[in-house]
């Protein structure tokens, strides 16, 4: 494998890092100024029900999401994070719209809202690039119960719809409380 193989199998742990970070930052900012005291730290989603995907994917230990796990055959990941009790409250556009927002020359894939867990949706695909290389992201993102879940498939083009099924069954199988 030589070292370019080898960093685009990588990089959707880096992409993974960079979503959560995204997602912390966006809901942390916005706590801070519509309250104007400061975030007192995120609350995660107790109870959430899922089947994780199996075998080739391997659960990824390093990770601010509350479940994330990496095909270690293509470098693909899935994974979801959940903010709960958040004073700012924001839309769902709004955390799209700031999730995406570390992609170099982004483009929309597909955009699908809908429902998900008997709550209002909003699914986006998109491809950007991230250190220089195209990948390709797509997340569900829906608020339950006073918290805001994002669920999402990484990877590269050539290698992404491989394991789209496997995210369409770790979405099947999600339920938050």
């Amino acid at each position: 494998m030589d070292s370019n193989e080898s960093a685009q199998k990588l990089l959707p742990s880096a992409v993974v890092k960079m979503i959560a970070s995204l997602v912390t930052v966006t809901l942390v900012t916005a706590a801070c100024v519509s309250v104007n005291i400061g975030p007192k730290g995120a609350e995660r989603s107790q109870g959430v029900e899922f089947n994780a995907p199996g075998s080739p994917y391997e659960s990824l230990k390093e990770t601010p999401a509350d479940g994330a796990w990496q095909n270690r055959a293509n470098g693909n990941s899935i994974s979801y994070f959940s903010t709960c009790n958040d004073p700012a409250d924001p839309s769902l556009e709004t955390v799209a719209r700031e999730l995406f927002a570390g992609l170099a020359e982004m483009k929309e894939v597909a955009t699908h809202r809908g429902t998900f867990n008997g709550r209002e949706s909003l699914e986006m695909e998109v491809e950007g690039r991230v250190e220089g290389v195209l990948t390709r992201i797509r997340s569900l993102m829906f608020k339950k119960n006073g918290c805001l879940y994002t669920l999402s498939h990484i990877g590269i083009p050539k290698s992404f719809e491989q394991d789209r099924s496997r995210f369409n069954e770790f979405m099947r199988s999600f339920q938050a409380p």
